[in-house]
């Protein structure tokens, strides 16, 4: 209502301006009656009776163009008069001219932009219990998906490879493998896709679906640790206590260490992204958030284990760059579903929860380059929030 009362008086206001203020000398302004020849001829067009009885025509948009510019100048405050300051008012006034002069770009009518140029697919060396390629019980995943389905192996295998057939040109009209083996990163996003929407039909259950995820990145960490790719700090170790005991790692009072719960799981942390990325899962990583100060090594400090000891929960962010299920993941939350391919978040939750603390973590996929085109969104980040809080 406000934005129409205010076109309104941009309208009204110049003509009163001008009758106020217009002198004997001033042109007459007159308009032909549209209902006489000449008036056809020329309708819509303007005269100015000049004192020796010459008229002038001008076209309607020169006169509302001069009459905008009256109030413009009219409603401008004084401290808008020092060169280069600009209200709100007076860009508001820019873009109502603009608009009625020329019209103004439709930036929501542009088509989305083409996909960006795919780059050739990564070489995996992924350990086979992550994923293979006929997701045989050797790999944990399958395991789990038959363990909280009920289903055999068997079931459980013919249902991806369902899923991968069905989706296959899909897949490689975007990114196009090199080999059909988990080794290319391609086609072991294809092969995670294929699984997780089998998951998706064989457990329906919500609760099951969450316990599925956690357990893969529980026995991903358990397997790991004993293949050696991951060797657990001492440090981390003696957050059960001297003696190993379970009882020590749920009790802060009786850790002994030089630092605290949290900023003591931060070399485990960082070994696990390691390994993550030197298997080329992903193209990197980060620890943290945007503030230097507290990525890496540092992403906790002592106020945060005091946090964590008061029974505060604790933020933390991960970005993982170019992940191996980037393209999964996106597809099935295109689909409408949450329930997506997920490695690195559900073993660092193992980690943490082996020494007391609960971890719940959302997931976010961010495009790191600022394109002008709404519609144009490639993103290469998967974001992981993390939300630790001890357990009780």
């Amino acid at each position: 209502m406000r934005e129409q009362k205010f076109f309104l008086f941009s309208l009204i206001f110049p003509y009163h301006l001008l009758r106020a203020f217009q002198p004997e000398s001033w042109p007459n302004l007159t308009t032909r009656n549209p209902t006489t020849s000449a008036g056809r001829a020329k309708a819509g067009v303007l005269y100015l009776t000049e004192g020796n009885g010459e008229e002038k025509g001008f076209t309607r948009k020169i006169f509302l163009s001069g009459a905008f510019a009256a109030v413009n100048a009219a409603v401008t405050p004084a401290y808008a008069a020092v060169k280069g300051a600009k209200g709100a008012a007076e860009y508001d006034m820019e873009f109502y001219l603009r608009d009625l002069l020329k019209g103004n770009t439709r930036e929501g009518n542009l088509p989305a932009s083409s996909t960006k140029e795919t780059i050739p697919p990564r070489k995996l060396t992924v350990p086979r219990y992550m994923l293979d390629v006929s997701c045989s019980q050797e790999c944990v995943p399958a395991q789990m998906l038959s363990k909280y389905s009920g289903k055999s192996a068997e079931a459980v295998a013919e249902a991806m490879a369902e899923y991968r057939f069905r989706s296959s040109k899909a897949f490689a009209s975007r990114t196009q493998w090199m080999t059909e083996d988990i080794s290319d990163q391609y086609y072991f996003d294809l092969t995670a896709y294929a699984l997780w929407r089998a998951a998706s039909d064989l457990i329906p259950d919500f609760f099951k679906r969450d316990k599925f995820a956690r357990d893969i990145g529980r026995e991903i960490y358990k397997e790991s640790k004993k293949s050696g790719l991951l060797v657990i700090p001492p440090l981390v170790k003696s957050l059960k206590g001297a003696d190993g005991s379970k009882e020590a790692s749920n009790d802060i009072g009786q850790l002994s260490l030089s630092r605290g719960l949290l900023t003591g799981t931060v070399p485990a942390v960082v070994e696990i992204l390691d390994l993550f990325n030197s298997t080329e899962f992903c193209s990197n990583y980060r620890l943290g958030g945007d503030d230097s100060t507290q990525t890496g090594y540092n992403v906790f400090d002592e106020l945060d284990d005091q946090d964590l000891q008061d029974g505060t929960s604790v933020n933390c962010l991960v970005s993982i760059y170019e992940p191996a299920t980037l393209g999964a993941a996106l597809q099935i939350n295109g689909e409408g579903s949450r329930f997506s391919p997920e490695f690195v978040g559900a073993t660092l939750s193992a980690l943490w929860e082996e020494v007391g603390i609960n971890a719940s973590f959302e997931t976010y996929f961010v495009d790191q380059e600022y394109r002008p085109n709404p519609k144009d969104f490639f993103p290469d980040e998967q974001l992981l929030q993390f939300t630790l809080t001890r357990k009780k």
